[in-house]
């Protein structure tokens, strides 16, 4: 047995223990918002000083500028060229699968071409991932003229000369999407040559895509072009499923920080939580079985912390896909969240464990309440917050899409 998967037992024995898991969650969520707030005043408190402050108007308007003199045609839907460089093992293949109803899709999934994030064998070999998706971009372009590039990707994976090459050799559109700012900004951990968060990688992309607002003032700080955007859910993923009721509260997500206590909390007030996920002792709920589960929940359980913090806040994907699947949910409140649904006609938000467990309480027990929410929120993700729905904005600011069907929603 290696020496890190014994220190790794070990640690894992210590936060078994209540008061050791506290204090370290203390520790570790102090140390998140410590870092967030070093962002905030590094970035976004000195960018809005200058007055150069994110503006859901300002953006078409620096995408005009930018975008000036790229070869873009403007195609109908149904005829877009999409590449989409990211994972399909995990949310990212619903990306896809949205991506596939507004035109032909070429996929780049570099764990295909045998690189992984976060081992040190990728960090090595970053130069040769990177030419090898340029040469993949230039022959599916030969092949059918590229419309536009997205790639969830952060400076662990994309090198930044490497949007700059796209640009100024394939003359195509780039849009990075990035939905874990508040941690990933800056990491401070440099790989040939620049920060593996986004920092540096950002201003080379003609957009940035972030779900979290405030951050949008710290790309702005660095020369990037940023857009407010959430997170979206694809109906062909997770589709809407009816089934009889198991559970009283059931969530999904990963063992660590406050988690376990608020589950615990639940747990003591007399109702039947089930949860799914690393660290649990229960077995991974496989996309293709994720819609049923939130199916035989009452109501599923969203945690909207960053990192340990629970006070710090980000929109996450299961708040799109609770309520594209027709689950009842309630979630920690973020005010980015409460721009993409009613709260109290059709999600529910908590502040704290105790408004959580008065909350949960109050659906478990009122059937019609409860699905008359899970209806409301429904109707409003399938109206709404699909990944398409995402798409066809970016594709309006690109100028890719020759027909905007929906109204613009970046805000």
């Amino acid at each position: 047995m290696s020496k890190f998967s014994i220190n790794q037992r070990v640690r894992n024995h210590l936060l078994g223990y209540g008061p050791i898991r506290r204090f370290w969650t203390h520790l570790r969520g102090t140390q998140v918002l410590q870092r967030y707030r070093m962002f905030e005043e590094r970035y976004g408190a000195n960018n809005r000083s200058s007055a150069n402050t994110y503006s859901s108007f300002d953006v078409q308007r620096a995408m005009q500028e930018r975008l000036e003199g790229l070869p873009i045609q403007p195609r109908p839907e149904g005829e877009v060229h999409s590449v989409y460089v990211g994972l399909t093992r995990n949310w990212g293949l619903g990306m896809a699968y949205e991506l596939e109803q507004l035109g032909p899709v070429s996929i780049f999934d570099w764990e295909k071409f045998g690189f992984y994030e976060g081992s040190n064998d990728t960090r090595r070999r970053l130069p040769e991932l990177n030419e090898t998706l340029f040469k993949f971009l230039k022959e599916t372009n030969r092949k059918r003229p590229i419309d536009w590039i997205l790639m969830p990707c952060s400076g662990e994976i994309i090198l930044r000369d490497i949007p700059k090459r796209i640009r100024e050799e394939l003359g195509i559109p780039t849009v990075n999407q990035w939905l874990d700012c508040k941690q990933v900004f800056e990491t401070g951990r440099t790989f040939h040559g620049q920060d593996s968060g986004m920092k540096d990688i950002a201003p080379e992309f003609d957009l940035i895509w972030s779900s979290a607002r405030p951050c949008c003032d710290w790309y702005l700080a660095v020369g990037a072009r940023p857009v407010f955007m959430g997170e979206g859910f694809s109906p062909r993923l997770i589709p809407k499923v009816d089934c009889a009721k198991k559970h009283d509260v059931g969530f999904v997500g990963a063992r660590y920080g406050l988690r376990p206590d608020y589950v615990d909390a639940l747990r003591r007030a007399g109702l039947r939580v089930e949860v799914r996920g690393p660290g649990w002792g229960t077995r991974m709920v496989p996309f293709s079985e994720m819609a049923e589960f939130f199916g035989q929940c009452k109501v599923n359980l969203g945690m909207g912390g960053v990192g340990y913090s629970m006070s710090l806040t980000t929109l996450k994907g299961r708040d799109f896909e609770v309520p594209g699947a027709g689950g009842a949910y309630l979630t920690t409140f973020n005010p980015d969240l409460a721009e993409h649904f009613h709260v109290g006609n059709e999600i529910l938000c908590y502040r704290n464990i105790d408004e959580m467990i008065e909350l949960a309480r109050l659906l478990v027990n009122d059937d019609q309440r409860r699905e008359q929410l899970a209806a409301n929120a429904y109707h409003r993700a399938m109206r709404e917050h699909r990944w398409l729905h995402r798409f066809r904005d970016v594709l309006g600011l690109l100028g890719v899409l020759k027909s905007n069907r929906s109204e613009r929603r970046c805000a």
